[in-house]
């Protein structure tokens, strides 16, 4: 079952929350020892570090408040005031990063539409609270969720949820994969419910975007998040469409780096993609023609990929958010245009690619498609990569891209364990490298055994955030 925390509605529908300085009730602001502190101790573990295709054998790892403060082979001094976690041989590796997902978009664009800001409110809280359960540390929210899930993870007000990076409304114009209007809205229409509640804009000309850009930081949003391209599971934007000219991506990243952040774009086709990337994007959502000369531009920019691969899983034609005919037909033909991701991933093995799932629906249904979409990554590109994929390099996009004044936990990594780095961990009972059902994933969708309580991940011992255990069977 969910672990409920409180949300005052009135709190969680403000939208005049500006990003603050974090104000946290546990001191862990602070990496410093300090007597109030407390120290666990996971001796007898193999570590998996995030970053290296391997198991570091028989290690201590050291916990002081939020931080891990030493990674040693062997046995190491433990204070008399310590927490003993006796590892018996398990993997202590990073808790997941995931880098895509949408806390307020519960039935898709259209079906949230007609919902109520209290209905979404409630299916946000539950939302993050299953991806903690499922053993993921940190969560980034491209398009939706305001600065407010930010500020309430580090006040502890939420306080049974991963780290939430968040960007607030994405940024589109009329017509694009943003746009749920009627086809035949006038631009004189009134704001559509997603635009009224900021969880979606539909934004045209430089001017707008810059409007719009600094209202989302405003409210406390990261980083900036921006529709290039046309989507699937929309009806009438082609996913061939490229939705901004250079003038109006350069005003989006222009605003992104006046805030010491960054431009996330949703863009499929290879023109939408280059287009970004010559234009100062430096996060490519989806991204499903990544070729050899997208490759260059990537390494060349210091950009990251960011790609969900239940898009090629012939189940993605049973999701309800997909069923209307315009959209079937839609995916059929997306489908066959980008059947060489794969492959090429596989050639260029880029090491800037993380884990994304775009689930849009109940936590119950996206506890399995993270399943399905943890079991593929490694089926396409094995496990090491995976690991990776859903660790460092997740970690790596905001520690990179982001300056420390607009990124709320400048003061630790993400997605590692080594000295100095938050203390999101999980333990095991065997070798993630060799076996990836251990971290969730499952070979089949829809009939699998996922539960958004993790109860199917007998295997995750032990599910620690932010220095705090969430989860200990031994």
């Amino acid at each position: 079952m969910f672990k409920k925390t409180l949300i005052a509605v009135s709190v969680t529908m403000a939208t005049s929350i500006a990003f603050a300085a974090p104000v946290i009730n546990n001191d862990s602001t602070h990496s410093q020892e300090s007597p109030s502190e407390q120290v666990v101790v996971f001796n007898n573990v193999n570590v998996f570090n995030g970053t290296d295709d391997k198991l570091y054998q028989d290690h201590t790892v050291v916990v002081t408040g939020n931080k891990i403060t030493a990674v040693t082979q062997g046995e190491v001094d433990i204070p008399a005031n310590a927490k003993v976690i006796d590892g018996e041989g398990r993997t202590l590796m990073p808790a997941m990063v995931e880098a895509h997902m949408h806390l307020t978009l519960p039935k898709g664009l259209l079906g949230t539409d007609d919902m109520r800001w209290s209905e979404i409110a409630v299916h946000a809280q539950e939302f993050a609270e299953m991806y903690l359960d499922l053993g993921f540390g940190t969560i980034r929210d491209v398009g939706g969720a305001d600065g407010s899930w930010t500020d309430m993870e580090r006040s502890g007000q939420l306080a049974q949820v991963p780290r939430i990076y968040a960007s607030g409304a994405p940024i589109a114009p009329i017509g694009s994969h943003a746009d749920v209007g009627l086809q035949s809205r006038r631009l004189t229409d009134s704001p559509q419910n997603l635009e009224l509640l900021n969880i979606m804009s539909n934004i045209n000309g430089v001017d707008e975007i810059k409007k719009q850009a600094r209202y989302n930081y405003r409210q406390g949003g990261q980083f900036t998040k921006v529709f290039q391209s046309g989507g699937v599971s929309s009806k009438f934007d082609p996913w061939q469409y490229v939705s901004f000219t250079d003038e109006e991506l350069q005003a989006a990243v222009e605003m992104a780096e006046s805030y010491g952040s960054y431009v996330a774009t949703h863009a499929y086709s290879d023109k939408a993609v280059k287009t970004a990337l010559n234009n100062g994007v430096k996060s490519i959502e989806h991204g499903f023609t990544f070729n050899e000369s997208q490759h260059k531009l990537y390494q060349e920019k210091g950009a990251f990929l960011v790609t969900n691969l239940t898009a090629f899983s012939p189940d993605l034609a049973k999701v309800p958010v997909v069923q209307d005919p315009m959209i079937q037909a839609k995916l059929e033909s997306a489908q066959k245009a980008f059947k060489d991701y794969v492959e090429n991933v596989q050639k260029l093995d880029p090491d800037y690619r993380a884990f994304n799932t775009d689930c849009v629906g109940t936590a119950n249904l996206c506890a399995k498609q993270i399943a399905h979409e943890i079991y593929l990554n490694a089926k396409f590109f094995g496990n090491f990569n995976a690991l990776r994929a859903m660790t460092s390099t997740g970690g790596r996009i905001s520690a990179e891209l982001m300056e420390d004044w607009i990124n709320p936990y400048s003061d630790g990594k993400i997605g590692v364990i080594e000295e100095g780095a938050f203390a999101d961990i999980l333990l095991i009972d065997g070798n993630p490298l060799e076996d990836i059902s251990l971290v969730g994933g499952r070979e089949t969708w829809f009939d699998n055994d996922a539960k958004p309580d993790g109860s199917h991940l007998t295997e995750m011992d032990v599910i620690m955030k932010d220095g705090k255990i969430f989860k200990n069977t031994l």
